[in-house]
């Protein structure tokens, strides 16, 4: 998927202590798929030590890292986008990037279906049924 995103989408950027929560993915991974892994500086490292209620630890990283950047924040976590926008920072469900790829013709709908249910396996707590439901409908051609 994220190679799709960096040639059909944009710049896609993700901080080395995300990428560390993310089983079977590598820096090797990365740069063979367009992506960009970034490690912030210890003022931002230890500003995102001072959690806001609801935020792990690299949930505030993302937030301080997209704002000070200027990044769009994609992630299926509520939490994160609401206290996101509370800050200024721009944010995209990850389901949507997806939904934009096959708007593209980047990516099928049939693709961007077992992606969005592979998320799903490995996040259920942010993507339940009834949101895989509201992304098929969202899909260029629905897949039901």
């Amino acid at each position: 998927m994220f190679q799709h995103v960096s040639k059909s989408i944009g710049r896609v950027v993700v901080l080395y202590e995300v990428l560390e929560e993310v089983d079977g993915m590598t820096d090797l991974d990365c740069k063979r798929w367009g992506i960009e892994v970034i490690t912030e500086d210890m003022e931002s490292l230890l500003r995102a030590s001072e959690r806001i209620a609801g935020l792990s630890f690299r949930d505030m990283l993302c937030l301080l890292t997209c704002k000070k950047h200027g990044y769009v924040c994609v992630t299926n976590d509520r939490v994160l986008q609401k206290k996101c926008k509370a800050h200024g920072v721009t944010t995209m469900f990850g389901l949507k990037l997806m939904i934009d790829l096959a708007n593209l013709g980047a990516v099928s709908c049939e693709f961007a279906t077992a992606i969005a249910l592979k998320m799903q396996e490995s996040s259920p707590q942010h993507i339940n049924d009834q949101v895989i439901a509201a992304f098929r409908q969202d899909l260029p051609d629905p897949v039901l």
